[in-house]
């Protein structure tokens, strides 16, 4: 195990961004940045970190177990944070084998590479509030059933439980986090809230020209808030 390397998926969305900017700035890791290869690059969010000799940037695929093994026997690295996934929900339901795939056949992957090649690595996986689904009570804890409505809830519910078979029959350090929404700059302009922002403020620059403003498209308004998901009525 190199305890100086950390490889982390998923740099280019918000968190995995974010999670660089602390790493480089807060220890001295070296860290292996994980990419799915573009004809287009999208590295807008860790371009700032592209020459810094202790960011290396790595062609990776979750849905591809050599890649994904060929990483961890590498690097053999002390920490492997997952945030990379098919992490819309929405277009889960049009994709969803693809978000299957990556969302929780890839977890398996890294927990079999972890296995087989470097077990003292550390694992994250990042989950969603997406496992509850369906909820009982809010606020939801950690005794709240998984009852996922969406392929991409039920990709991350079986993430979670596939986390706890390695850790439990592997004595490896496994674990998976419950994420609920979380926004910023960084998050994609697909999901509603940064859709509402940046349209309202190109409504605000019209009306300052003197122009009239685009209208906004939501889809099912028929929603409500339960204690950080979307539940539909």
């Amino acid at each position: 195990m190199n305890k100086n390397i950390i490889v982390l998926t998923g740099v280019t969305g918000q968190d995995g961004s974010h999670m660089v900017d602390f790493l480089l700035k807060e220890t001295d890791y070296h860290i292996v940045g994980c990419f799915r290869r573009l004809s287009v690059p999208n590295d807008e969010n860790i371009i700032h970190h592209i020459d810094n000799p202790r960011f290396e940037k790595v062609y990776f695929d979750l849905t591809d177990p050599t890649s994904v093994n060929h990483v961890v026997k590498k690097y053999q690295p002390e920490y492997f944070i997952n945030f990379a996934a098919q992490s819309f929900v929405g277009a889960s339901w049009d994709i969803p084998v693809a978000t299957w795939n990556c969302t929780a056949t890839g977890v398996l992957h890294i927990l079999e590479a972890i296995r087989t090649e470097s077990p003292r690595t550390k694992f994250y996986n990042a989950g969603s509030s997406e496992e509850f689904g369906d909820v009982e009570y809010s606020p939801q804890d950690e005794k709240h059933p998984l009852r996922p409505r969406s392929p991409y809830g039920a990709a991350k519910a079986a993430a979670r439980h596939i986390v706890k078979v390695y850790r439990d029959s592997y004595n490896l350090f496994a674990v998976q986090g419950w994420l609920f929404n979380h926004e910023g700059t960084r998050r994609g302009e697909e999901f509603v809230t940064r859709k509402i922002t940046k349209s309202v403020a190109l409504m605000s620059k019209a009306l300052r020209e003197k122009r009239t403003p685009a209208p906004l498209h939501l889809g099912n308004l028929n929603q409500k808030e339960t204690g950080g998901i979307l539940k539909i009525l």
